[in-house]
Order: structure tokens, then C-alpha cells, then sequence
């Protein structure tokens, strides 16, 4: 799982760490618990960048020690790796520890790996690799203004990775696998300019996912609300020593799957809403558990289940035009095996075996479209569940490519995700100006600019736009949602959309400056 990087120093052992960190603070001196989140600025193409961050500190303005904040120098350090493509628009927590309450004007972020990949239709099958080569691996980021850590109280930055400009090109605009690091550090309040608490906290966590490592019914927060928390595990190919982040259940608490914390159980895969509160809790609105995975069997003869995350880039039909396998794109796998499943491969889907078809709650669905075997398409992004299997090999003999996974589901999930093009027109522009339908243009190679019909309700957010009728085709858009496919014609707004099109039902229209 990759993505864009917030950081939140929260009220000391809020968010906890199964491994222990090396970097330590004087006994003396007072502390907040730093807690990173995710997020990046986007890059218009079918892409796939990796990196593993190894270290994260900080230099005080006064020119004090160095605070070691993630320090995997550590013989317990997690291993945390991001795919910088995979959350546009989209937030996720890296890290937490306790950081020395002071001033910070530097960063540095030290990388140890990386990998890159492309959607390319003239090859079989279609992703190419890249040689991945850093320009510099330890990047000094200036924070202007400080990031100012008060002792006793939840403190938030903002870490924004910029893929756009960290992925270089050649001559002829082709990327080439060097990665030159940029990102930029900014701090969050809880409070608005009045000094009123945000009623959403420091931010919206608005699609989480990852799985299950414990229940706990025991309330360890100081808000007499919640109920208890379950450790979800995110952003680690490991499950020894890998971060977990416990997420807060209140009354009000909107439950897909289990009925209660006793009903939910260990590796179960869950997509979460939720908000970090004004005191650094993560507290969830929405939990939505989709599987119960069996990602390393122990019994002979029991095959490994997980799930597995990405787009469709291809679809085969039987004679009768049904589909009957999908060719899937994994960026991600929960819980991530990376000794086992290799990330950026095709995997083949058998949809003959018979998988339940879901789309997930956290995605919106105002214009009640269904989602089945007909309802797919190139481009959407899915999570599979089931049982996969490994190739005899998977290097191909002279030249052959090699033999792909090949995947037995039980379960098909319709994710949210982010779509990046151009306004092509405006259909319907609602009296609120947020309601409406426009045409998008992917810039996507993967979609081959293939118009998609996007639709907005009142619901519909709007940044860098006051509304609908402000967007324009100068800037690019980047709109995030849920892509049903839709084999026959369909009115949605007083909208008549054409058949086999692709909708998408848009939860924020973001207007890329």
C-alpha cells in the first residue's frame, strides 16, 4: 500500500507500534507521539511506484539533537513501503512515536528501495518494469513554517509526496525508472480560526484498508464514548514488527459484516471511514469487513487466501458474451506476502468459480446502479478474495512470458479510486451547482481516452472549485468515486447516459492546480 505521507504527533501511546524504535528522547524532556499519514499529488498514467522508507527525523530550528522519529536502523524496525500512485486524493497512516516537544525546519526521509511500473498494451502481459535508480535516497525536505511539537496534545503534519515531478522522463516524455525524491511538510490544526474544534478532528481517513491483527472491548482512550478497538495492520509486507493502528469503535459506529467487536475476528480484511479526532484518536464511522483471509496455512493441503487489490486490465468472455476471467493488475495484497506474491504482476481471475459480487459501502452510490458480472469493466478498481496459485515459474524459458497467478474467488468487491482527465462537457449543472453530470477524458493509457460519465449529487465535494459550474476544461481533474460499468442505457440526473459506458458516481471532483 503506497501513498501520500500526513504526519500526526497524537497524545503519547495513542497509536502504538508492534516493533520497538531505537531512537529514544532524554528521560527528562517532554514528548508527543507523532503519528504519519499518507497522501500525494498524481501522475496521469497507469503507473505503479514503490518505495520503502527507512528512516524519518528531524532537526530542531535551534539547532538541537536530531529527534529520531522512524528509525529502522533498529534490529525490530518495521519495514513500511508506499506505492506512491495507489492514494490519490486518498489518506493513510504511516507511522507513530513519540517525538521531543520543540521546533522543526528540516526532515530527512531516507529510501532504501523502489520499484516502478507502466501499463503497456504491446507487451504480455501488459506491465512494464523498470530499472529503478534514486538521484538522491536521503532528501532534506524544508519545513517553512516549523513544525511545532507541543508536549501533551496532538500535533499534525502534512508530508505530501509530489509523484508527478518524482518520476523522471526522457526526451521523449517516457518515464525511465529514476526517482528523484520531492515532497513538502505543513501542519494541521484541530481548531478553526476561531479556536472551535473541527468536528471532523485534524482530518477525514476517508478509505483505510488493511486487516485485522486484535480485538480489544477495553476503551484506552481518555473519550468516555468509545467502546473498545481493533489493531489494523496497514503499509507492511511484514506481519513480525509492522506498525498497527488501533481503530476506535463509538456507538454510533456504522458496522458492514460483524455485529459487534466479539463477532469480528483476526485476519479479517476492512475498509474503514474514519476521523482522527481533536485528542489523535482514530475513530471510525463506517467499518465495512469484506473477507476473513488465510494468508499463510499452516494445515497440508489448505490453500492461502488473501486480497487482492487493483485494477481490471483485461476482460475474457465465453461465446455468449458472459465474462469469464479478468486479468487484474495487483498493486496490493492484504496481508502482504512479498516474499510470495509479487506486487505489479497480472493475476488471472477465474469468474466461472462462482464469487459474490459487492460494491463497497465506503464508495458512493446515490444513483443506485447494481454491480454484478456485467457490471465490469477496464479500469475499475476491484478487491478479489480467494484462494490464489502460484505458477510452476515465474521467470518464462527463452524469452516466453512467464505464467501468471491464477486466482479462485469467492468474493468480488467494486473499490473506490480516483480517475484523472479532462472536462470533455458539461451535461447538467443542478440548481445547488453540485449536482449534475459531466463527460470526463481519461488521460489514463489504460482507458484509452474512453469518455466516462461522471455524476455528481449534493453530496459531491469540490476542491479548488466553488461548485460544478466552476469547473473548466483549462485544469486537469482528479475525481474520486466508484466506476460502474453499465451495459444498458441508464438515466441518472435527467440524464440519459449511452450504453457500455462507464459511470462514475463522484464523491469529490478535486481541480489539480
Amino acid at each position: 500500500m503506497l501513498a501520500k505521507i500526513i504526519g500526526v504527533a497524537l497524545l503519547a501511546g495513542v497509536l502504538a507500534s508492534c516493533g520497538s524504535n531505537s531512537s529514544t528522547s532524554p528521560s527528562n524532556a517532554p514528548t508527543g507521539n507523532l503519528i504519519t499519514i499518507v497522501t500525494d499529488v498524481p501522475i496521469c498514467n497507469a503507473i505503479s511506484a514503490s518505495v520503502v522508507v527507512q528512516n524519518l527525523n528531524f532537526s530542531q530550528v535551534n539547532g538541537g539533537p536530531i529527534a529520531k522519529y522512524l528509525n529502522t536502523t533498529s534490529a525490530f524496525a518495521p519495514e513500511i513501503r508506499l506505492n506512491l500512485q495507489q492514494l490519490r486524493d486518498f489518506s493513510t497512516i504511516l507511522y507513530s512515536y513519540p517525538v521531543k516537544a520543540g521546533s522543526y525546519n528540516q526532515a530527512t526521509l531516507d529510501f532504501e528501495l523502489g520499484s516502478v511500473a507502466a501499463y503497456d498494451p504491446t507487451l504480455s502481459p501488459p506491465v512494464r518494469t523498470f530499472n529503478v535508480a534514486f538521484t538522491n535516497s536521503k532528501p532534506l525536505i524544508t519545513i517553512n513554517p516549523p513544525l511545532v511539537i507541543t508536549a501533551g496534545q496532538a500535533n499534525v503534519m502534512v508530508l505530501d509526496f509530489d509523484v508527478l515531478r518524482m518520476l523522471l522522463t526522457n526526451s521523449t516524455g517516457n518515464i525511465t525508472g529514476q526517482i528523484t525524491p520531492v515532497a513538502n511538510i505543513t501542519q494541521l490544526l484541530a481548531t478553526g480560526p476561531t479556536g472551535a474544534v473541527n468536528p471532523n478532528g485534524f482530518t477525514e481517513l476517508d478509505d483505510l484498508w488493511g486487516f485485522v491483527r486484535s480485538i480489544s472491548n477495553t476503551n484506552t482512550t481518555s473519550n468516555p464514548t468509545y467502546t473498545g478497538d481493533f489493531q489494523m495492520q496497514l503499509l507492511s509486507p511484514s506481519t513480525a514488527d509492522a506498525p498497527q493502528v488501533p481503530i476506535n469503535i463509538t456507538p454510533t459506529t456504522n458496522k458492514i459484516g460483524f455485529s459487534d467487536l466479539g463477532h469480528l475476528l483476526p485476519n479479517s480484511y476492512v475498509e474503514v471511514d474514519a476521523i482522527l479526532d481533536s485528542q489523535g484518536n482514530v475513530a471510525a464511522k463506517t467499518v465495512e469487513v469484506q473477507a476473513i483471509e488465510n494468508p499463510f496455512p499452516t494445515e497440508a493441503g489448505v490453500t492461502a487466501s488473501t486480497a487482492l487489490i487493483g485494477p481490471i486490465v483485461s476482460i475474457q468472455t465465453d461465446s455468449a458474451g458472459n465474462p469469464k476471467q479478468l486479468n487484474l493488475w495487483v498493486h496490493d495484497a492484504e496481508p502482504d506476502d512479498a516474499g510470495t506474491i509479487p506486487m505489479d504482476s497480472i493475476f488471472q481471475v477465474d469468474l466461472t468459480a462462482g464469487p459474490t459480487y459487492q460494491a463497497s459501502v465506503m464508495g458512493p452510490n446515490f444513483a443506485n446502479l447494481s454491480f454484478g458480472p456485467l457490471n465490469l469493466a477496464v479500469g475499475q478498481e476491484l478487491v478479489v478474495h480467494g484462494a490464489y496459485t502460484k505458477p510452476p515459474s515465474t521467470t518464462g524459458a527463452l524469452g516466453s512470458p512467464a505464467l501468471p497467478f491464477t486466482v479462485e474467488p469467492t468474493a468480488i468487491y467494486l473499490k473506490m479510486q480516483s480517475m484523472q482527465g479532462t472536462l470533455n462537457s458539461k451535461l447538467l449543472i443542478g440548481s445547488d451547482d453540485a449536482t449534475g453530470v459531466f463527460i470526463l477524458t481519461p488521460c489514463c493509457s489504460l482507458l484509452n481516452g474512453v469518455p466516462i460519465y461522471v455524476v455528481t449529487n449534493n453530496q459531491t465535494t469540490y476542491v479548488n472549485a466553488t461548485g460544478l459550474a466552476a469547473v473548466t476544461g483549462v485544469a486537469p481533474l482528479l475525481v474520486k468515486g466508484t466506476a460502474y460499468y453499465e451495459a444498458q442505457a441508464v438515466t441518472i440526473n435527467g440524464v440519459t447516459i449511452p450504453a457500455g459506458t462507464l459511470v462514475f458516481q463522484a464523491k469529490q471532483v478535486h481541480v489539480l492546480q
